[in-house]
Parts: structure tokens; sequence; C-alpha cells
């Protein structure tokens, strides 16, 4: 079997989104939902790249990468069942370092099944270890959430650029050069969600990035935050509770029935409050990181991510 990876390109996504549905499917026993997209998405976005692989010449598998300014991961990795095993998911890994290397990122890292020894083998191979646990949550949203904080899609284009600039200052008080100014951009750009801000108008405390409802990555009945962070300083839990029920209140705006979010669980303190208003978790899975540092994961660090 002759194996080749290459860049992604469009005309093949219906084929690289039936590998990935199948493979996840397999694997979790019931069929993702119809109607979520995240490969097309992705693949529009500015800051990602998409990988595929070529048994034969026959698309069987595809690699995800993003990219956050100093931190990068890749994945959703799939492979089509039949070829588990085969050598194709290794050739996805190493075409996907070569990537985040590229970028010089110097923080790595992907999410994957806490309880399959068979993937932590696969990445340790290539220099990524396991870390502490990211649980992926949700609670019910009742739809009387009050509307809190304000959204970037109603700001004048004037102003967008200098609130995207303050969210990427956010972000580096965090850890430095994270930036995901990108995932911003998806957003806005494809219409995916909104951009949820809490603090002063011209100096945001902290923001969050949602997708909501079917055609994004939450799907019907849900809104999503893919990214969130609070800039550190006094009254640091106060501004995290104040941020998650602004995205509550996002929520109930868009009349979705659960809002699902992501925190590792070295974030403690982060972690800790999410369970005492309601969330709790659907998906534990297990971040890995290379080098098998903590980067940004740190018990002072209120921040929301999903490397799924």
């Amino acid at each position: 079997m002759e194996i080749e990876v290459r860049r992604l390109d469009g005309s093949e996504l219906p084929a690289a989104d039936r590998v990935f549905r199948e493979a996840f499917g397999t694997v979790l026993g019931v069929a993702l939902p119809a109607d979520t997209r995240l490969l097309a998405t992705r693949l529009l976005a500015p800051h990602t790249t998409a990988l595929a692989a070529y048994a034969d010449g026959e698309l069987v598998g595809s690699n995800l990468m993003a990219s956050w300014g100093s931190v990068a991961y890749f994945g959703p990795l799939s492979v089509v069942p039949k070829l588990w095993g085969s050598g194709v998911g290794a050739r996805l890994v190493a075409a996907a370092v070569d990537v985040l290397d590229g970028w010089g990122a110097a923080h790595q890292g992907l999410f994957t099944f806490a309880q399959s020894p068979q993937h932590h083998r696969l990445y340790q191979r290539f220099g990524f270890w396991p870390r502490f646990l990211t649980a992926i949550m949700s609670r019910s949203v009742t739809g009387t959430e009050p509307a809190l904080g304000w959204r970037m899609s109603a700001a004048a284009p004037a102003d967008r650029a200098a609130l995207v600039a303050a969210c990427a200052d956010v972000t580096g008080t965090i850890h430095e050069g994270l930036d995901v100014r990108g995932e911003i951009a998806a957003v806005l750009d494809q219409r995916l969600g909104d951009v949820v801000l809490i603090g002063e108008p011209d100096a945001p405390r902290g923001f969050a990035v949602c997708h909501a409802g079917p055609g994004t990555e939450a799907g019907g009945g849900i809104a999503y935050v893919k990214f969130a962070a609070v800039r550190p300083g006094p009254g640091l839990a106060d501004a995290f509770a104040a941020l998650v029920d602004a995205c509550l209140g996002y929520a109930a705006e868009r009349g979705v029935a659960r809002l699902t979010l992501g925190v590792n669980t070295a974030r403690h303190e982060a972690y800790r409050q999410l369970l005492a208003v309601g969330f709790r978790t659907e998906t534990p899975g297990v971040t890995m990181h290379r080098p098998n540092e903590p980067g940004y994961d740190r018990e002072d660090v209120r921040l929301l991510d999903d490397w799924r």
C-alpha cells in the first residue's frame, strides 16, 4: 500500500468528512450529529491547515492543525477504520508536527481519549506526553438568563480591530504569544456565532469565542465556547463568573438548550467554579503536550478551551 500525505483540497472535503464521521462514530459507538460542521468551518479559517492521507490514491484520513500564536495543536485526526493500525495515523502525525514546527509554535498539543493507551503510545512516539484531564462540560439553558456584557459583532468596523487587539492582549498576559485572533475571525467572518466580551468597552477584562446552532461546531440546540479567557488580576474569580454568565446569556439569546465548553482540570479553580454553577462533565479527555510542560494550564488561570 502506497501512502501519501498532502494538503487537503476543498473539493475533497466531502470525502474527508465521511471518513471523519465513520472513524469517530466507530470509536464512540454513536453517529456524530449531522448538523455539525467541523472540517468545513476549520478549512475556511485563516489560522488552520488541513492534511489528508491517501492510500493508493484513495482518501483514507485527515488531520487539522490550528495556530494560536506561540501555541498550536492538531486534531481531530481520523483514519478510515479498515486501515487502523496500518501506519496511516503515524504518517498524519509526522506531517502535522512538521507543520507545527514550521509555524514556530513553542508549545504544541492535542486532545485524545483518556482511556486509550494505543493513542497515547502513538503520540508519545512524537514527543507528546499526557498531562491533566480536560473536561468537556455542559449545562442546560433555561432561556431566561440575562444578556450580559456585549457582542463584538455589534461593534462598528472601526472599533472591531481595537477589540480584537484587546483580546490578544488578554491572552498575551496569560501566556506569552498566545493569540486566538484566527478563532475570532473564523466565527465573525463565517457567521458561526459571536465573541462575547466583559469589562470596560475600551479595555475588555475577558472574552469568549462562541459557536451556536446548526452548521457550526456546536450543532443544533447547542452553544459552544471554543475559547474564553479572563485577564489576570484582582477580582479574577468574579470576572470569570461574569464571563460564564455572559456566555449563558448569549446561549439564551440564541434560543439553544445547552451550553458546552472545555476546561483543563489543571486550571483547578476554573473547573471548581464551573461545577459550582451547574456544569457537569460529558466527555473526559486528556491533553498531550510537546514539550512536557504546563503551558497555560495553571491554577491561577481562568481560561476555557477545547483542542478536539
